[in-house]
């Protein structure tokens, strides 16, 4: 009986220091990636889901297994990615507009999506004033501006609120908070790619690109002076970049993919 308890103890034994090196235990290095979950279709979470997805999960997936990297996803604040980056192994992909500001403060990745616009969502029935598609600045004068905290969307409207002749402006944590403000008299300022799929869940919507404001294009972040692991990126991205026969990149065929994924509100 003693035998076969010490056979049994010792089997139990094993058992346990194997799934502690399962578990818990990993020779890989750590990438962490700092993203917020309210920025579809690059990050967000689809409706019914908890899960994080998107064109900038797959992004980071794709980083971490070039590089055998053990990832760890972290969803928070956008207006802290920028700030918060302190760590050798973190990068923040998080739709980053590149803004000369931001470029002080961290190192840029090349450039992994352009063609990105500051757009305006209204209420269709508000019937602002377009001409050949794009929405006039003098809609603007009078009006009320929303948009998500720490992007360049807030960027935009503290550049131009002069010129657009704007009555006031409200910052909120996220692009889905602040969409819940627009009405005839609000409108919410937000990239592009973003509008796009927030228009596409609600027919009442609508959104155009705003008069003399220019595109935009996003990079990976990392902390000031981290060029190595920004060359890693680069060339990541890079691979991701090169057209297929009919001219789509990887990037290309995940924003078609998570476009057509509808997200939580």
């Amino acid at each position: 009986m003693k035998k076969l308890l010490a056979i049994i103890m010792s089997c139990l034994t094993a058992l346990a220091c194997c799934f502690a090196f399962t578990a818990c235990g990993s020779d890989k290095e750590k990438l962490i990636v700092y993203t917020e979950a309210g920025f579809p279709p690059f990050e967000f979470t689809a409706k019914g889901s908890t899960e994080v997805i998107g064109v900038d999960i797959e992004l980071a997936k794709y980083i971490a297994k070039k590089y055998d990297y053990e990832l760890q996803i972290i969803d928070g604040s956008f207006d802290t990615i920028v700030a918060g980056i302190s760590e050798d192994n973190a990068l923040g992909i998080a739709g980053i507009s590149w803004t000369a500001q931001r470029a002080e403060a961290i190192e840029y990745s090349d450039f992994y999506y352009g063609g990105a616009f500051q757009t305006v969502v209204y209420l269709k029935s508000s019937n602002p004033v377009l001409a050949d598609g794009v929405f006039s600045k003098l809609n603007f004068a009078g009006k009320t501006l929303v948009y998500q905290t720490g992007t360049t969307s807030q960027i935009t409207v503290s550049e131009n609120e002069a010129d657009w002749g704007i009555s006031e402006k409200h910052d909120y944590d996220s692009v889905f908070t602040a969409l819940q403000e627009v009405n005839a008299n609000t409108y919410l300022i937000v990239d592009s790619q973003v509008a796009k799929t927030l228009v596409a869940s609600n027919s009442d919507y609508a959104y155009a690109t705003i008069e003399d404001v220019e595109a935009e294009s996003y990079g990976v972040v990392a902390k000031k002076g981290n060029t190595a692991l920004i060359a890693k990126v680069n060339a990541a991205i890079a691979e991701l970049l090169v057209p297929d026969g009919n001219g789509k990149t990887q990037i290309d065929k995940w924003v078609a993919q998570y476009e057509a994924i509808e997200p939580a509100e």
